[in-house]
Order: C-alpha cells, then structure tokens, then sequence
C-alpha cells in the first residue's frame, strides 16, 4: 500500500530562514520590503508614548 507524504510548511520556513540568514542579498530585499509594513505598525501602534 503507498503511504500518503504528509509535508507541511516547515522544510519551507526553515528554508527561507537559512536564505534569509546566509545570503546578504536576500537579506537586504527582505529588509526593503519590510521596512514601511513596520514604519506603518509602528504609527499604529496604540501603545505607543
């Protein structure tokens, strides 16, 4: 009987980290992306003083 592969999202996620970790290329196009979505959650915030 063939057994059914149950892959998730990890090997994915892990994945990205090591990219994200190891390439400085990719780091800087991740921080470029990231950078107004965070300025924009900071003005947001309700907490902040």
């Amino acid at each position: 009987m063939a057994s059914k592969r149950r892959s998730g999202v990890a090997p994915y996620v892990a994945l990205v980290l090591v990219l994200v970790i190891f390439v400085p290329g990719v780091r800087e196009v991740l921080a470029d992306l990231l950078t107004p979505l965070l300025d924009l959650l900071r003005d947001l915030n309700p907490f902040r003083g």
